[in-house]
């Protein structure tokens, strides 16, 4: 299992466009992850922490990154990478 890269992940999730976005939802929910909204965030007091935020269907509190599943964040991380 490879580690996620908070880092790599993020800068590459910040670049893509709404169309790209839209199409990464639709990659994720195909593969059985209900993702409805990914959002990236990064504190104004500490830029260099860098955050995704996962809105899964039926839920309306936001689920960061490191709260889920190893298994899920690897295809997360590999449909993201694609992109670069």
């Amino acid at each position: 299992m490879k580690q996620f890269d908070i880092e790599r992940v993020y800068e590459a999730y910040t670049k893509l466009d709404k169309a790209q976005r839209k199409e990464l939802i639709a990659c994720l929910n195909a593969e059985g992850i209900p993702v409805s909204k990914i959002e990236a965030y990064t504190y104004k007091d500490a830029p260099g922490i860098k955050h995704l935020f996962f809105y899964l269907d039926g839920n309306k509190e936001a689920v960061p990154y490191f709260m889920m599943n190893k298994e899920v964040l690897n295809v997360v991380q590999e449909l993201i990478l694609l992109y670069e």
